[in-house]
C-alpha cells in the first residue's frame, strides 16, 4: 500500500473504501452467476435424450412357427429404449424460471448495496469526525497560545506586586488542562486515521490533509432514496414469480416426441423376428393437482407481500422520524453559528479596547 500525499476529499475516500471492501467482488459474481443460470433456463427447449438398455428373460409372448419348424423365439433378450423428446410449450415454466433468476440477482445486488451503504456511512463518520478533531485542536491550540502571553503578562504582574502568584497556578492549569486535552485529541485522530487507512486501503499520515465538503442546503422533504427499498421491491416480485412458477401447474404441456424399443435377438412370429418398435408424434401432459392448492398458495403469497409491506413502512416510518431529528439539530445548529457570528465580534471588539486600554 503506498502513502497518499494529496489532500483527500469525501468522495475519493468513498471510492477507495468501496474499490477496497472485499464484499465488491460479490457485484461481477452476482452477474456471472445470472447470466449462467439463464444460459441453463433457456437450454430447456433443446432436444431431451434418454437410452435405457434392459438385460432379462421376455415372457408371456406366444410362439408362432410354420407347420415343421421349431419356434425360435429366444427367452434370454437384450431390451433398449430410446426416447427423444422436444418441448414446443412448457406452460410457461421456462420464461417464469427466466424472471425468478432476474428477481434473485436483482436481490442480490440490493442486499449488497445495503452493506455498501453501511460501509459509506461508517466511512463519513470516520471522515468528519477527523475533521472535527482538527477543529478542536485548532481551538485548543490557540487558548493555549493565548494561555501562554497572559501567563507573561501575570508574571509581570506578579514581579511588580500587582498580582498574587496563585493566579500564576490558576493559568498553569488551564494551560495543562488544554495540552491535555491536545493529547487526548490527538490520541483519538491517530485511531481513526489507522481505521480510514484500513478502510480505503492506503497508508495515511498523521498530518494528512482532510478537505472540507462544500456547505450545501440538503431538502430533506424529498422522497428517501435508500437501497432497503430497492430491496423491498425485488422481495416482492421474487415471491410473485415463485406464485407464477406454481401457476404453471394449471397448464397443459405440449411437445414433440419419438421412442423406439430395440430387441435383441428378437421375439419370433413364425419367419420373421421382431426386433423394433417405432413411435412418433405428439405428446400431451397436463396435471390437475395445482387446480386444489391454487388458491391457496395465492393467500400465502399475498400474505407474505403484506409482510414485506409492513416492514418496508415500519423502516420508512423509522427512517423519517431520524430525519425529523435530522432536520430539528441542523435547524439549531444553524441558528448557534449565527448567535457565534455575533459573539465573536464582540468579543473582538471588546478585546481590541481592551489592547487600547492596556
Amino acid at each position: 500500500m503506498s502513502n497518499i500525499n494529496a489532500q483527500l476529499t469525501l468522495e475519493e475516500c468513498q471510492l477507495k473504501a468501496k474499490n477496497n471492501y472485499p464484499l465488491i467482488k460479490q457485484y461481477d459474481l452476482l452477474e456471472k452467476s445470472r447470466e449462467y443460470s439463464l444460459s441453463n433456463a433457456n437450454k430447456a427447449y433443446f432436444p431431451q435424450l434418454s437410452i435405457t438398455a434392459i438385460g432379462g428373460v421376455i415372457d408371456g409372448f406366444p410362439e408362432f412357427s410354420l407347420p415343421g419348424q421349431e419356434s425360435s423365439s429366444n427367452k434370454y433378450n437384450l431390451i433398449s429404449m430410446v426416447q427423444l423428446q422436444q418441448n414446443i410449450w412448457d406452460g410457461g415454466i421456462t420464461s417464469t424460471k427466466k424472471s425468478i433468476i432476474e428477481a434473485e440477482s436483482k436481490l442480490e445486488k440490493a442486499d449488497l448495496d445495503v452493506s455498501m451503504y453501511e460501509i459509506e456511512e461508517r466511512l463519513n463518520s470516520l471522515f468528519f469526525g477527523t475533521l472535527l478533531i482538527n477543529e478542536q485542536m485548532q481551538q485548543l491550540a490557540l487558548l493555549r497560545e493565548k494561555l501562554k502571553r497572559n501567563l507573561l503578562i501575570i508574571q509581570i504582574a506578579v514581579d511588580n506586586g500587582t498580582a498574587y502568584k496563585s493566579d500564576l497556578d490558576e493559568i498553569n492549569v488551564e494551560i495543562l488542562n488544554a495540552e491535555q486535552k491536545i493529547t487526548e485529541l490527538q490520541s483519538n485522530k491517530n485511531a481513526y486515521i489507522k481505521m480510514l487507512s484500513a478502510m480505503i486501503g492506503n497508508d495515511l499520515k498523521e498530518d494528512e490533509q482532510f478537505i472540507r465538503p462544500e456547505d450545501y442546503t440538503a431538502d430533506l422533504s424529498k422522497t428517501i432514496k435508500r437501497p432497503e427499498l430497492s430491496m423491498f421491491e425485488n422481495q416482492r416480485i421474487m415471491l410473485e414469480s415463485k406464485n407464477d412458477l406454481k401457476g404453471t401447474s394449471l397448464y397443459p404441456k405440449i411437445g414433440l416426441l419419438g421412442f423406439g424399443i430395440f430387441v435383441y435377438p428378437g421375439i419370433s412370429f413364425g419367419t420373421s423376428d421382431i426386433t423394433q418398435l417405432l413411435v412418433g408424434g405428439i405428446s400431451l401432459s397436463w396435471e390437475i393437482g395445482g387446480l386444489y392448492t391454487n388458491s391457496n398458495q395465492n393467500e400465502l403469497t399475498q400474505i407474505g407481500i403484506n409482510k414485506i409491506n409492513t416492514m418496508q413502512e415500519t423502516f420508512l416510518f423509522n427512517t423519517n422520524l431520524e430525519l425529523s431529528k435530522t432536520n430539528a439539530e441542523i435547524e439549531k445548529y444553524r441558528s448557534l453559528v449565527e448567535s457565534d457570528k455575533s459573539i465573536l465580534k464582540l468579543k473582538h471588539s471588546i478585546r481590541s479596547s481592551f489592547e487600547v486600554k492596556y
